[in-house]
């Protein structure tokens, strides 16, 4: 999920298997928010180690965004946070996903079959946009 970090809006979402990494959903998600909004220059775009990658990185700043985003850490890399004050507004997201789970029951998906989980997915993502964005 891509988050508007002042704002606290879902912008794009994509939903797919728990077995998978996140780093493969980067794609078809920025490419939404590139089709559906439109991206201020130099503007910071925030996102956790999971997408610590040059490719990444190099797609962002393409679009006249800086990345702010640390690098992973490894037993011969330390980690490394990010310098910038903004960095902290990334947890916007992770508030969005607490009250999706916690309001609006997306924790206790009882559904099997990706189509069945996407929408009560979607209708969560609906709920909470009526009860706090309108």
């Amino acid at each position: 999920m891509i988050v508007d970090a002042e704002t606290e809006t879902p912008i794009a979402i994509v939903i797919a298997p728990a077995n998978t990494n996140d780093k493969k959903f980067f794609d078809p998600l920025y490419n939404k928010v590139r089709e559906i909004t439109v991206l201020q220059y130099m503007g910071k775009f925030l996102a956790d180690a999971q997408y610590h990658s040059s490719r990444i990185r190099t797609r962002i700043r393409n679009d006249n965004l800086i990345p702010v985003i640390p690098f992973s850490g490894n037993k011969w890399q330390k980690t490394e946070y990010p310098k910038d004050p903004e960095y902290g507004k990334r947890w916007s997201v992770e508030r969005v996903f607490s009250r999706l789970k916690e309001v609006f029951g997306l924790e206790s998906n009882r559904f099997f079959g990706l189509k069945k989980v996407k929408i009560h997915v979607f209708s969560c993502v609906i709920a909470y946009l009526m009860r706090y964005k309108m």
